[in-house]
């Protein structure tokens, strides 16, 4: 398409930090104008701070380690976002670019960032799309006007020279961004909200992908994209060089986009342009053959080596858990631009919750209008912030014949990235899926086992699950607990029981009982070594457990058992919480679901499992626990509670 020419703003008042002085709509509370996008983020940040929504740090905070607690404590209080106006680099200089981080971690702030009041509402403008009423367009032309726009939004718009290429570093040098080290064990510093272009060698389409990128230096940066990512894909298709460059900032429509599970015949910018309500304007990169977003705050040009790759890792990961090292390809900088006025957003992720669980949390309900579209039987979908996205999906189906909810559960792991799930659990069309308290409900109630148990082995996993068996292949679960049974509930006492540090009924046939592993993993610690001696006395102490638990008189009516190590207490406030993490986190199907000798009980070992060769299946190295350093965690503490606690 061609040229439109030079269109950088340059007439409108810069704020520094938060971008333009156009007035920020009032976006809290009241009606979301749809006309047209955030445009850059500067104006979304400014609005959150109008609105209280966003506080400002004036002192220098420390990149390594600071800067993530604190994003990390505000997040869990359900705090207002954050701009590090002095971070602190490793060289002990302040940046000259301000970190704002946690911008969109409540749900509130996600749907202001989307300028929805709810995000089906993104989903319905897809499904407009994909099935326009013909017959009404044909009677009432003008009707269609509205749908009309909305396709018009989709094409980006090329433009000559873009806002992220005001500025132009002399010399490339990532260490000048402010670019976190959010865990102790992190291998370095990583970017954690990129937007990773590149293009496909034969179509020359463009694609937007979030992969995480490790700083190594001034002009190299790991490239955490998985086997199952479009950017791997366009990587193994070049032959040679291949054009590379990663955007930060920018408007929120961008971002979001990059992390959409959307079809493959819609590109990135197009359904930024959907989520906007305009264009997407669209500049081509100084030094790559790459067209990148005018609007975002920092472009990071390169390129990837065949072939060529460096050890990417550790880094605290979003299930809570450290993801190893791996190797993973390199990108070689070769110019940096940015806004003049730019703004660095980063994130934190760890044990939930965490923001991105509320951006997968409106992804969920953003596409479920598409999802319904594709999938007729399905009614609504929630996959629990809790567990970590990809370890648990609550589907309500239809129910008009036998198996219904069993063949919708079945489809759906065939959809994109819902590959990737380990569990479903299918319910009745009338079931509350955000309701936690409402799925143990029909855990306890409609669920025969082992009738309405499913378990496909063999099956794709994401590269990111610690507990899989092998990366990327593990073994999935599907629950049927769509028809209300008639169940009888156990009468047992557990004196005299051995082994049980704390138990606690959840319902009338589910039991949580926690115990202590002798030489189990640390939480502190990666287990890196194979103990083979050790593995087997914690498999041989669950099945003593469970035995001794299922031989109990009057026991046969327990049908769900499940078992975790003392790490949980069973008594504090946030106890269910954690077992969701720990139950969905730390399981395997094929190797941590155990039936009775009768099959109609089964318990669920959520223990953290020793590595091992010689079990039912391996366990492979088990890593630590995201946890902060313990003296930053006390100085953010005191901070919180004396500057931030009063916030409201």
């Amino acid at each position: 398409m061609p040229l439109e020419g030079d269109t950088v703003d340059t007439g409108l008042e810069c704020l520094g930090a938060v971008g333009t002085g156009a007035r920020p709509l009032d976006l809290i509370g009241g009606t979301f104008p749809a006309t047209m996008g955030w445009r850059r983020l500067g104006r979304y940040l400014r609005s959150l701070e109008d609105k209280g929504d966003l506080i400002r740090i004036t002192r220098p905070v420390d990149c390594y380690l600071e800067a993530g607690c604190i994003a990390d404590k505000l997040v869990k209080n359900g705090g207002p976002a954050v701009i590090f106006e002095q971070p602190k680099l490793a060289d002990g200089t302040i940046s000259k670019f301000p970190l704002a981080m946690n911008l969109y971690g409540t749900r509130r702030r996600t749907n202001q960032a989307l300028r929805v009041e709810k995000p089906s509402e993104i989903g319905e403008r897809l499904t407009d799309l994909m099935k326009p009423d013909i017959g009404a367009f044909a009677k009432r032309p003008w009707k269609a006007w509205p749908l009309a726009k909305k396709a018009l939004s989709l094409p980006p718009k090329k433009v000559r020279k873009g806002a992220c290429q005001q500025v132009r570093m002399s010399k490339p040098d990532l260490t000048k961004l402010p670019i976190p080290t959010t865990w102790p064990m992190d291998g370095g510093p990583f970017i954690t909200l990129p937007l990773v272009v590149t293009k496909d060698p034969s179509t020359k389409e463009h694609n937007l992908g979030m992969y995480r990128a490790q700083v190594y230096g001034p002009t190299e940066v790991g490239l955490h994209w998985q086997m199952h990512k479009h950017g791997a894909d366009h990587a193994a298709a070049s032959d040679g060089k291949m054009p590379v460059a990663i955007c930060l900032g920018g408007p929120p429509e961008v971002m979001f986009s990059a992390i959409a599970p959307l079809p493959d015949n819609l590109e990135e910018y197009m359904f930024a342009g959907l989520l906007g309500q305009k264009r997407l304007r669209i500049t081509k990169c100084l030094t790559q053959d790459l067209w990148v977003p005018a609007e975002v705050d920092v472009v990071i040009e390169g390129y990837t080596i065949p072939g060529e790759t460096q050890t990417e890792g550790p880094f605290g990961d979003h299930f809570g858990h450290y993801s190893l090292e791996g190797e993973f390809p390199v990108l070689h900088v070769t110019a940096i631009t940015h806004r003049k006025d730019a703004v660095i957003p980063m994130t934190i992720v760890g044990k939930p919750p965490m923001e991105d669980g509320y951006l997968g949390e409106a992804i969920g309900d953003a596409f479920l209008p598409v999802l319904r579209f594709q999938h007729r039987d399905v009614q609504n979908m929630f996959l629990p912030l809790e567990t970590g996205f990809h370890n648990l999906a609550i589907v309500s189906s239809k129910q008009r014949y036998p198996a219904q909810a069993r063949k919708t559960a079945l489809g759906l792991w065939g959809a994109g990235q819902m590959m990737f799930l380990k569990t479903i659990v299918a319910t009745g069309p009338e079931h509350d899926v955000k309701n936690l308290d409402a799925l143990l409900d029909v855990l306890d109630q409609n669920v025969s086992i082992p009738d309405d148990l499913v378990v496909l082995d063999g099956m794709v996993a994401d590269q990111l699950a610690h507990a899989a068996p092998y990366e990327g292949v593990h073994s999935k679960l599907l629950i049927d607990a769509s028809t209300p049974r008639k169940q009888g509930h156990p009468n047992i006492s557990l004196d005299g029981i051995e082994g049980i540090s704390q138990h606690r009924w959840i319902r009338p046939s589910m039991l949580v009982i926690t115990t202590q592993i002798e030489g189990g993993p640390s939480e502190t610690e990666n287990t890196e070594l194979i103990d083979e001696e050790g593995a087997n006395r914690q498999r041989e102490q669950i099945s003593q457990l469970m035995n001794s638990i299922w031989q109990l008189e009057n026991s046969n009516k327990l049908r769900w058992l499940f078992i975790t190590d003392d790490s949980l207490n069973l008594d504090s406030e946030d106890t269910m919480r954690v077992l969701l993490w720990q139950l969905f986190c730390r399981f395997e199907v094929s190797r941590d679901l155990h039936y009775s000798a009768e099959g109609n009980r089964i318990c669920w070992d959520a223990t953290a499992p020793i590595p091992s060769t010689e079990g039912k299946m391996p366990v492979r190295r088990w890593p630590a626990v995201c946890i902060h350093d313990s003296s930053i965690q006390t100085k953010v503490d005191e901070w919180y509670e004396e500057e931030v606690r009063t916030w409201a």
